[in-house]
Protein backbone atom coordinates (compact mmCIF):
# COMPACT_ATOMS: atom_id res chain seq x y z
CA UNK A 1 0.00 0.00 0.00
CA UNK A 2 1.30 3.50 -1.32
CA UNK A 3 0.98 6.53 0.64
CA UNK A 4 1.18 10.15 -0.15
CA UNK A 5 1.30 13.29 2.02
CA UNK A 6 -1.67 15.56 1.59
CA UNK A 7 -2.56 18.99 3.38
CA UNK A 8 -6.53 19.50 3.21
CA UNK A 9 -8.65 21.91 5.33
CA UNK A 10 -10.72 21.25 8.57
CA UNK A 11 -13.66 23.90 7.57
CA UNK A 12 -16.01 24.29 4.49
CA UNK A 13 -14.49 26.83 2.66
CA UNK A 14 -16.08 28.45 -0.53
CA UNK A 15 -13.96 27.32 -3.03
CA UNK A 16 -13.96 23.57 -1.70
CA UNK A 17 -18.35 23.85 -1.81
CA UNK A 18 -18.26 25.45 -5.45
CA UNK A 19 -18.49 22.20 -6.98
CA UNK A 20 -20.60 21.12 -4.59
CA UNK A 21 -23.55 23.11 -4.75
CA UNK A 22 -27.36 21.83 -4.62
CA UNK A 23 -30.81 23.08 -5.26
CA UNK A 24 -32.56 22.53 -1.66
CA UNK A 25 -35.80 20.91 -1.33
CA UNK A 26 -38.75 23.47 0.04
CA UNK A 27 -39.27 21.10 2.57
CA UNK A 28 -35.48 21.32 3.65
CA UNK A 29 -35.51 25.01 3.08
CA UNK A 30 -38.71 25.26 5.75
CA UNK A 31 -37.20 23.03 8.14
CA UNK A 32 -33.81 24.98 8.93
CA UNK A 33 -35.17 27.93 8.73
CA UNK A 34 -37.88 27.04 11.49
CA UNK A 35 -34.80 25.20 13.35
CA UNK A 36 -33.03 28.61 13.10
CA UNK A 37 -35.61 30.37 14.76
CA UNK A 38 -36.06 27.89 17.81
CA UNK A 39 -32.44 28.20 18.05
CA UNK A 40 -31.95 32.10 17.73
CA UNK A 41 -35.53 33.22 18.59
CA UNK A 42 -34.61 37.18 17.53
CA UNK A 43 -34.00 35.66 13.93
CA UNK A 44 -37.82 35.59 13.31
CA UNK A 45 -37.81 39.09 13.13
CA UNK A 46 -35.22 39.71 9.77
CA UNK A 47 -36.21 40.36 6.79
CA UNK A 48 -35.92 38.26 3.91
CA UNK A 49 -32.57 39.64 3.07
CA UNK A 50 -30.96 39.29 6.15
CA UNK A 51 -32.51 35.70 6.84
CA UNK A 52 -31.32 35.12 3.35
CA UNK A 53 -27.84 35.47 4.38
CA UNK A 54 -27.97 33.89 7.44
CA UNK A 55 -29.12 30.55 5.74
CA UNK A 56 -26.24 30.80 3.55
CA UNK A 57 -24.12 31.01 6.49
CA UNK A 58 -25.45 27.70 7.81
CA UNK A 59 -25.44 26.27 4.26
CA UNK A 60 -22.86 27.77 2.23
CA UNK A 61 -23.19 24.84 -0.12
CA UNK A 62 -27.06 25.81 -1.20
CA UNK A 63 -27.96 27.51 -4.45
CA UNK A 64 -30.58 29.75 -3.47
CA UNK A 65 -31.69 33.35 -4.25
CA UNK A 66 -33.56 35.30 -1.66
CA UNK A 67 -36.15 35.51 -3.46
CA UNK A 68 -36.83 31.55 -4.08
CA UNK A 69 -36.06 31.62 -0.39
CA UNK A 70 -39.50 34.38 0.01
CA UNK A 71 -41.54 32.37 -2.68
CA UNK A 72 -41.05 28.68 -0.45
CA UNK A 73 -41.60 30.24 3.07
CA UNK A 74 -45.27 32.43 1.57
CA UNK A 75 -46.29 29.63 0.25
CA UNK A 76 -45.46 27.51 3.12
CA UNK A 77 -47.00 30.23 5.55
CA UNK A 78 -43.70 30.90 7.47
CA UNK A 79 -43.15 34.56 5.70
CA UNK A 80 -46.03 37.27 5.09
CA UNK A 81 -45.63 40.90 4.56
CA UNK A 82 -49.52 41.25 5.41
CA UNK A 83 -50.40 38.31 8.07
CA UNK A 84 -53.69 38.56 6.65
CA UNK A 85 -52.04 36.11 3.66
CA UNK A 86 -51.47 33.46 6.53
CA UNK A 87 -53.64 30.62 6.17
CA UNK A 88 -55.48 29.99 9.25
CA UNK A 89 -58.14 27.46 9.97
CA UNK A 90 -60.07 28.92 12.51
CA UNK A 91 -62.79 29.15 10.39
CA UNK A 92 -63.08 25.07 9.85
CA UNK A 93 -63.07 24.47 13.39
CA UNK A 94 -66.68 23.23 14.58
CA UNK A 95 -69.01 23.13 17.93
CA UNK A 96 -70.41 20.69 18.24
CA UNK A 97 -74.11 20.63 20.39
CA UNK A 98 -72.65 20.48 24.05
CA UNK A 99 -76.33 20.93 25.86
CA UNK A 100 -76.44 16.86 26.12
CA UNK A 101 -73.03 16.64 27.89
CA UNK A 102 -73.06 19.91 29.85
CA UNK A 103 -76.18 17.60 32.29
CA UNK A 104 -73.11 15.16 32.96
CA UNK A 105 -70.08 17.45 33.11
CA UNK A 106 -71.02 19.14 36.02
CA UNK A 107 -69.61 22.74 35.93
CA UNK A 108 -69.27 24.50 38.89
CA UNK A 109 -71.31 26.73 40.36
CA UNK A 110 -69.29 29.99 40.20
CA UNK A 111 -69.04 29.45 36.50
CA UNK A 112 -71.41 29.22 33.12
CA UNK A 113 -70.79 28.06 29.50
CA UNK A 114 -71.69 30.65 27.17
CA UNK A 115 -71.83 30.73 23.56
CA UNK A 116 -69.28 33.95 22.42
CA UNK A 117 -70.37 34.42 18.77
CA UNK A 118 -67.37 34.78 17.21
CA UNK A 119 -64.34 32.37 16.63
CA UNK A 120 -63.91 31.43 20.03
CA UNK A 121 -67.34 29.67 19.58
CA UNK A 122 -68.02 29.31 23.31
CA UNK A 123 -66.40 30.32 26.84
CA UNK A 124 -66.31 29.51 30.32
CA UNK A 125 -67.08 33.07 32.21
CA UNK A 126 -67.62 34.07 35.56
CA UNK A 127 -71.10 34.03 37.60
CA UNK A 128 -69.83 35.56 40.72
CA UNK A 129 -66.36 37.82 41.57
CA UNK A 130 -63.31 35.00 41.76
CA UNK A 131 -60.50 35.97 44.11
CA UNK A 132 -56.94 35.67 43.51
CA UNK A 133 -55.07 32.55 43.63
CA UNK A 134 -58.80 31.14 44.37
CA UNK A 135 -59.66 27.66 43.08
CA UNK A 136 -62.11 27.19 40.26
CA UNK A 137 -62.71 24.33 39.18
CA UNK A 138 -61.08 20.82 39.73
CA UNK A 139 -61.46 17.67 37.56
CA UNK A 140 -61.39 14.12 39.47
CA UNK A 141 -59.05 12.87 36.35
CA UNK A 142 -58.95 13.02 32.69
CA UNK A 143 -61.65 11.79 29.47
CA UNK A 144 -59.33 8.45 29.69
CA UNK A 145 -56.25 7.74 31.73
CA UNK A 146 -53.70 7.65 28.38
CA UNK A 147 -50.70 6.04 29.27
CA UNK A 148 -47.11 7.85 27.46
CA UNK A 149 -46.51 6.59 24.27
CA UNK A 150 -43.12 7.25 24.45
CA UNK A 151 -42.60 4.57 27.29
CA UNK A 152 -45.28 1.52 25.76
CA UNK A 153 -41.91 -0.60 25.48
CA UNK A 154 -40.96 0.22 28.91
CA UNK A 155 -44.65 -0.66 30.13
CA UNK A 156 -45.03 -3.82 27.84
CA UNK A 157 -41.39 -5.19 29.80
CA UNK A 158 -43.08 -4.80 32.89
CA UNK A 159 -39.95 -2.16 33.84
CA UNK A 160 -42.43 1.19 34.51
CA UNK A 161 -46.15 1.39 35.81
CA UNK A 162 -48.49 0.22 32.78
CA UNK A 163 -50.95 3.32 33.35
CA UNK A 164 -48.96 6.58 34.51
CA UNK A 165 -45.53 5.17 33.50
CA UNK A 166 -43.59 5.95 36.16
CA UNK A 167 -40.70 3.81 38.06
CA UNK A 168 -41.30 0.95 40.32
CA UNK A 169 -39.54 1.57 43.37
CA UNK A 170 -41.39 -1.89 44.86
CA UNK A 171 -40.12 -5.34 45.66
CA UNK A 172 -41.52 -8.14 43.67
CA UNK A 173 -42.98 -9.39 47.16
CA UNK A 174 -44.86 -6.11 47.68
CA UNK A 175 -46.12 -6.14 44.15
CA UNK A 176 -47.57 -9.36 44.52
CA UNK A 177 -48.83 -9.24 47.96
CA UNK A 178 -50.79 -5.73 46.96
CA UNK A 179 -52.25 -7.23 44.01
CA UNK A 180 -50.15 -4.82 41.94
CA UNK A 181 -49.45 -6.97 38.94
CA UNK A 182 -51.47 -8.69 35.92
CA UNK A 183 -52.63 -12.27 36.26
CA UNK A 184 -52.94 -12.68 32.62
CA UNK A 185 -49.30 -10.68 30.96
CA UNK A 186 -46.42 -8.99 32.89
CA UNK A 187 -47.91 -5.72 33.56
CA UNK A 188 -47.33 -3.77 36.42
CA UNK A 189 -49.03 -0.82 38.34
CA UNK A 190 -47.41 1.32 40.90
CA UNK A 191 -49.93 1.71 43.30
CA UNK A 192 -53.77 0.61 43.57
CA UNK A 193 -55.05 3.71 42.16
CA UNK A 194 -53.18 3.07 38.85
CA UNK A 195 -54.51 -0.18 38.67
CA UNK A 196 -58.03 0.78 39.57
CA UNK A 197 -58.03 3.62 37.00
CA UNK A 198 -56.65 1.00 33.67
CA UNK A 199 -60.00 0.15 32.72
CA UNK A 200 -59.14 -1.18 29.28
CA UNK A 201 -56.13 -3.35 29.88
CA UNK A 202 -58.14 -6.45 30.62
CA UNK A 203 -60.24 -6.28 27.21
CA UNK A 204 -56.98 -4.32 24.84
CA UNK A 205 -54.02 -7.01 26.27
CA UNK A 206 -56.04 -9.75 26.73
CA UNK A 207 -57.72 -12.24 24.03
CA UNK A 208 -61.49 -12.16 24.25
CA UNK A 209 -64.07 -14.06 22.66
CA UNK A 210 -65.86 -13.30 19.27
CA UNK A 211 -68.52 -10.93 20.57
CA UNK A 212 -66.28 -8.74 22.35
CA UNK A 213 -66.43 -4.80 21.50
CA UNK A 214 -62.55 -4.94 21.27
CA UNK A 215 -59.62 -7.11 19.44
CA UNK A 216 -56.32 -7.35 21.51
CA UNK A 217 -54.33 -8.97 18.28
CA UNK A 218 -55.82 -5.36 16.57
CA UNK A 219 -54.93 -3.32 19.21
CA UNK A 220 -51.41 -4.81 19.29
CA UNK A 221 -51.06 -3.75 15.66
CA UNK A 222 -53.16 -0.19 16.19
CA UNK A 223 -50.19 0.13 19.36
CA UNK A 224 -47.41 -0.89 17.79
CA UNK A 225 -47.72 1.27 14.40
CA UNK A 226 -49.02 3.91 16.43
CA UNK A 227 -45.50 3.76 18.79
CA UNK A 228 -43.73 3.32 16.03
CA UNK A 229 -44.44 6.54 13.97
CA UNK A 230 -45.30 8.36 17.30
CA UNK A 231 -48.71 9.20 15.99
CA UNK A 232 -49.57 10.52 19.33
CA UNK A 233 -53.14 11.69 18.78
CA UNK A 234 -54.15 8.67 16.77
CA UNK A 235 -52.96 5.86 20.16
CA UNK A 236 -54.83 8.50 22.23
CA UNK A 237 -58.68 8.51 20.79
CA UNK A 238 -58.17 4.65 20.83
CA UNK A 239 -57.54 4.37 24.32
CA UNK A 240 -60.74 7.07 24.78
CA UNK A 241 -62.73 4.82 22.52
CA UNK A 242 -62.02 1.63 24.41
CA UNK A 243 -62.60 3.69 27.60
CA UNK A 244 -66.15 4.22 26.14
CA UNK A 245 -66.18 0.62 24.80
CA UNK A 246 -65.50 -1.12 28.40
CA UNK A 247 -67.54 1.39 30.81
CA UNK A 248 -71.16 -0.11 32.25
CA UNK A 249 -73.88 1.69 29.53
CA UNK A 250 -75.46 3.78 32.69
CA UNK A 251 -72.02 5.55 33.53
CA UNK A 252 -70.76 5.48 29.98
CA UNK A 253 -70.33 9.38 29.29
CA UNK A 254 -66.75 9.32 27.95
CA UNK A 255 -67.43 9.81 24.07
CA UNK A 256 -70.63 12.03 24.55
CA UNK A 257 -68.11 14.21 26.43
CA UNK A 258 -65.23 14.10 23.56
CA UNK A 259 -67.64 14.50 20.55
CA UNK A 260 -68.96 17.69 22.18
CA UNK A 261 -65.51 19.25 21.96
CA UNK A 262 -64.19 21.68 19.67
CA UNK A 263 -63.07 19.91 16.42
CA UNK A 264 -61.10 19.48 13.06
CA UNK A 265 -60.00 17.51 10.36
CA UNK A 266 -56.05 16.87 11.20
CA UNK A 267 -55.94 17.40 7.34
CA UNK A 268 -56.62 21.07 7.45
CA UNK A 269 -54.34 21.31 10.54
CA UNK A 270 -51.68 19.73 8.52
CA UNK A 271 -51.77 22.05 5.97
CA UNK A 272 -50.55 25.23 7.81
CA UNK A 273 -48.17 23.42 10.00
CA UNK A 274 -44.51 25.07 10.21
CA UNK A 275 -42.37 22.06 10.22
CA UNK A 276 -42.28 18.43 10.74
CA UNK A 277 -38.66 18.48 11.53
CA UNK A 278 -36.93 19.41 14.92
CA UNK A 279 -37.68 23.16 15.53
CA UNK A 280 -41.28 22.59 14.30
CA UNK A 281 -44.10 23.35 17.36
CA UNK A 282 -46.53 21.05 15.41
CA UNK A 283 -48.27 19.20 18.00
CA UNK A 284 -44.85 19.60 19.43
CA UNK A 285 -46.58 19.57 22.90
CA UNK A 286 -48.22 16.34 22.52
CA UNK A 287 -44.39 14.82 21.59
CA UNK A 288 -45.91 14.23 18.41
CA UNK A 289 -43.87 13.66 15.39
CA UNK A 290 -45.24 13.59 11.74
CA UNK A 291 -43.90 13.17 8.13
CA UNK A 292 -44.02 15.52 4.81
CA UNK A 293 -46.59 12.55 3.21
CA UNK A 294 -48.46 11.51 6.44
CA UNK A 295 -51.22 10.02 4.17
CA UNK A 296 -50.21 6.65 4.34
CA UNK A 297 -49.59 6.86 7.99
CA UNK A 298 -53.05 7.99 8.87
CA UNK A 299 -54.62 5.19 6.23
CA UNK A 300 -52.64 2.41 8.26
CA UNK A 301 -53.66 3.97 11.78
CA UNK A 302 -57.09 3.72 10.63
CA UNK A 303 -57.01 0.07 9.20
CA UNK A 304 -55.44 -0.89 12.45
CA UNK A 305 -58.12 1.08 14.83
CA UNK A 306 -61.22 -0.48 12.65
CA UNK A 307 -59.53 -4.27 13.41
CA UNK A 308 -59.11 -3.15 17.02
CA UNK A 309 -62.57 -2.58 17.31
CA UNK A 310 -64.85 -4.54 14.90
CA UNK A 311 -68.06 -2.84 15.73
CA UNK A 312 -67.13 0.99 14.94
CA UNK A 313 -68.88 1.37 12.25
CA UNK A 314 -69.74 4.65 13.56
CA UNK A 315 -66.37 5.86 12.13
CA UNK A 316 -65.40 5.97 9.13
CA UNK A 317 -61.34 7.28 7.42
CA UNK A 318 -62.68 10.92 7.94
CA UNK A 319 -64.11 11.01 11.37
CA UNK A 320 -60.99 9.53 12.21
CA UNK A 321 -58.90 12.46 11.15
CA UNK A 322 -61.46 14.69 12.84
CA UNK A 323 -61.08 12.86 16.07
CA UNK A 324 -57.48 13.10 15.87
CA UNK A 325 -57.69 16.91 14.85
CA UNK A 326 -59.99 17.47 18.17
CA UNK A 327 -57.91 15.66 20.47
CA UNK A 328 -54.71 18.01 19.27
CA UNK A 329 -56.75 21.02 19.65
CA UNK A 330 -58.09 19.92 23.27
CA UNK A 331 -54.85 18.23 24.76
CA UNK A 332 -52.93 19.58 27.82
CA UNK A 333 -50.45 17.09 29.03
CA UNK A 334 -51.61 14.07 26.34
CA UNK A 335 -54.77 13.56 28.76
CA UNK A 336 -58.52 15.30 27.88
CA UNK A 337 -59.81 16.89 30.29
CA UNK A 338 -63.64 17.97 29.33
CA UNK A 339 -64.19 21.27 30.96
CA UNK A 340 -61.21 22.62 30.80
CA UNK A 341 -61.05 22.52 27.16
CA UNK A 342 -64.38 25.33 27.16
CA UNK A 343 -61.56 27.36 28.62
CA UNK A 344 -60.09 29.70 25.51
CA UNK A 345 -56.67 31.60 25.06
CA UNK A 346 -54.94 34.79 25.80
CA UNK A 347 -51.24 35.56 26.14
CA UNK A 348 -51.96 37.18 29.35
CA UNK A 349 -53.80 34.63 31.49
CA UNK A 350 -56.60 34.84 34.11
CA UNK A 351 -56.31 31.04 35.13
CA UNK A 352 -53.38 28.62 35.80
CA UNK A 353 -53.88 25.00 36.12
CA UNK A 354 -51.97 22.27 38.42
CA UNK A 355 -51.96 18.26 37.62
CA UNK A 356 -51.38 16.23 40.18
CA UNK A 357 -49.28 12.67 39.90
CA UNK A 358 -52.85 11.61 40.07
CA UNK A 359 -53.79 13.10 37.12
CA UNK A 360 -56.47 15.38 39.05
CA UNK A 361 -56.40 19.26 37.74
CA UNK A 362 -57.44 22.48 39.77
CA UNK A 363 -57.56 25.73 37.75
CA UNK A 364 -56.72 28.89 40.03
CA UNK A 365 -57.32 32.51 39.27
CA UNK A 366 -54.39 34.45 38.64
CA UNK A 367 -55.39 37.33 39.44
CA UNK A 368 -58.62 38.90 40.63
CA UNK A 369 -61.56 38.07 38.12
CA UNK A 370 -65.20 39.82 37.94
CA UNK A 371 -68.92 38.23 38.12
CA UNK A 372 -69.10 37.99 34.10
CA UNK A 373 -65.58 38.37 32.74
CA UNK A 374 -64.07 35.01 30.88
CA UNK A 375 -61.70 32.79 31.89
CA UNK A 376 -58.43 32.58 29.80
CA UNK A 377 -55.97 30.04 30.43
CA UNK A 378 -52.67 30.00 27.80
CA UNK A 379 -52.35 27.67 25.52
CA UNK A 380 -47.95 28.48 24.78
CA UNK A 381 -45.43 29.14 26.65
CA UNK A 382 -46.25 33.00 27.71
CA UNK A 383 -42.43 33.17 28.04
CA UNK A 384 -42.19 33.16 24.49
CA UNK A 385 -41.86 35.96 21.69
CA UNK A 386 -44.57 37.14 20.18
CA UNK A 387 -43.59 36.13 16.82
CA UNK A 388 -43.21 32.79 17.79
CA UNK A 389 -46.46 32.42 20.09
CA UNK A 390 -48.59 33.60 17.03
CA UNK A 391 -47.08 31.11 15.07
CA UNK A 392 -47.96 28.36 17.39
CA UNK A 393 -51.15 29.35 17.97
CA UNK A 394 -51.71 29.91 14.03
CA UNK A 395 -50.17 26.41 13.55
CA UNK A 396 -51.71 24.27 16.34
CA UNK A 397 -55.03 26.20 17.22
CA UNK A 398 -55.75 27.50 13.70
CA UNK A 399 -55.88 31.43 14.56
CA UNK A 400 -53.78 34.58 14.77
CA UNK A 401 -53.78 36.07 18.08
CA UNK A 402 -54.97 39.58 18.59
CA UNK A 403 -54.93 39.34 22.06
CA UNK A 404 -53.66 42.91 23.93
CA UNK A 405 -50.14 41.86 24.73
CA UNK A 406 -49.93 40.68 21.35
CA UNK A 407 -50.79 43.70 20.08
CA UNK A 408 -48.73 45.96 22.20
CA UNK A 409 -45.92 44.36 21.46
CA UNK A 410 -46.38 43.75 17.67
CA UNK A 411 -46.95 47.68 17.61
CA UNK A 412 -43.86 48.07 19.81
CA UNK A 413 -41.76 45.99 17.64
CA UNK A 414 -43.09 48.07 14.56
CA UNK A 415 -41.78 50.74 16.54
CA UNK A 416 -38.67 50.16 16.96
CA UNK A 417 -38.09 48.52 13.35
CA UNK A 418 -38.85 51.64 11.73
CA UNK A 419 -36.04 53.47 14.28
CA UNK A 420 -33.10 51.31 13.66
CA UNK A 421 -33.42 52.96 10.24
CA UNK A 422 -32.80 56.08 11.22
CA UNK A 423 -29.28 57.79 12.19
CA UNK A 424 -28.43 57.26 16.14
CA UNK A 425 -27.23 60.75 17.56
CA UNK A 426 -23.49 60.70 19.26
CA UNK A 427 -23.74 61.03 23.10
CA UNK A 428 -21.40 62.12 25.91
CA UNK A 429 -19.84 59.22 28.35
CA UNK A 430 -21.92 60.74 31.08
CA UNK A 431 -25.20 60.46 29.24
CA UNK A 432 -24.58 57.19 28.11
CA UNK A 433 -23.43 56.01 32.10
CA UNK A 434 -27.18 57.96 33.03
CA UNK A 435 -28.77 56.20 30.27
CA UNK A 436 -27.89 53.09 31.24
CA UNK A 437 -28.35 53.10 34.64
CA UNK A 438 -31.79 54.41 34.00
CA UNK A 439 -32.17 50.66 31.86
CA UNK A 440 -31.01 48.78 34.93
CA UNK A 441 -33.90 51.10 37.27
CA UNK A 442 -36.50 50.55 34.60
CA UNK A 443 -35.24 46.74 34.25
CA UNK A 444 -38.34 44.66 36.06
CA UNK A 445 -38.24 42.62 39.12
CA UNK A 446 -37.41 38.89 38.00
CA UNK A 447 -39.85 37.70 40.00
CA UNK A 448 -42.51 39.87 38.49
CA UNK A 449 -41.16 38.39 34.93
CA UNK A 450 -41.81 34.75 36.05
CA UNK A 451 -45.34 35.65 37.82
CA UNK A 452 -46.75 36.94 34.97
CA UNK A 453 -45.10 36.09 31.70
CA UNK A 454 -43.64 39.23 30.67
CA UNK A 455 -40.29 39.42 28.72
CA UNK A 456 -37.50 42.08 28.91
CA UNK A 457 -34.53 42.44 26.83
CA UNK A 458 -31.47 41.38 29.27
CA UNK A 459 -28.53 43.86 29.39
CA UNK A 460 -25.04 43.06 27.52
CA UNK A 461 -22.27 43.18 29.77
CA UNK A 462 -19.26 45.09 28.23
CA UNK A 463 -16.53 42.91 29.90
CA UNK A 464 -16.84 39.51 30.92
CA UNK A 465 -14.28 37.23 33.38
CA UNK A 466 -11.84 40.22 35.08
CA UNK A 467 -11.80 43.21 33.40
CA UNK A 468 -7.86 43.79 34.44
CA UNK A 469 -6.41 40.50 32.81
CA UNK A 470 -5.33 40.27 29.15
CA UNK A 471 -8.16 38.41 27.16
CA UNK A 472 -6.34 35.18 25.83
CA UNK A 473 -6.73 34.29 21.98
CA UNK A 474 -6.20 30.74 20.27
CA UNK A 475 -5.71 30.63 16.54
CA UNK A 476 -6.79 27.35 15.32
CA UNK A 477 -4.77 26.54 12.01
CA UNK A 478 -7.57 25.50 9.28
CA UNK A 479 -5.35 23.12 7.43
CA UNK A 480 -4.15 19.51 8.51
CA UNK A 481 -1.32 17.38 7.38
CA UNK A 482 -2.29 13.60 6.83
CA UNK A 483 -1.34 10.31 4.84
CA UNK A 484 -3.79 8.96 2.46
CA UNK A 485 -3.61 6.02 0.07
CA UNK A 486 -2.68 7.09 -3.74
Amino acid sequence: MHLKIETLTLNDSAHQLADKSINPRAQQICDDVVLLWKEEPATEDLDIIELHKRILLRHPEWHISHHTLQQVLTRHNLYATDEAELEVYSSLVEFPDVSGAIQTLGLPKNVELIETGDEKGRGLFAKKEIRQGELILGESGPLAAIPPIDKLSLIQAGKVCSLCGNSLGHSDHFVMMNGLDCNGCGAVWCNRNCKKTDVTHASLKHVKGKGSLTNASGWAKFEKSCMENVFVAAYSVGVIYATSAVSKADENHVLQHFRSLAQVSQRARKQVSDSTNVGGTFDASSGAVTSEDPEPMWQQAYEYFKEAFPKSEDIDFESFLTYVGKFNLNQISGQIYPIYSFINHDCEPNVRYEIDDKLRLKVFARKPIKAGEELLTTYVNPLHGVKLRRRELRVNWGFLCQCERCTKELTKRTVREKSSHLAVPLHSSNDSSRRKSSMRNARPDLKELLKNGKEFDLEIPEQIGFPQRRRTSVRFDNNVTVAVEE
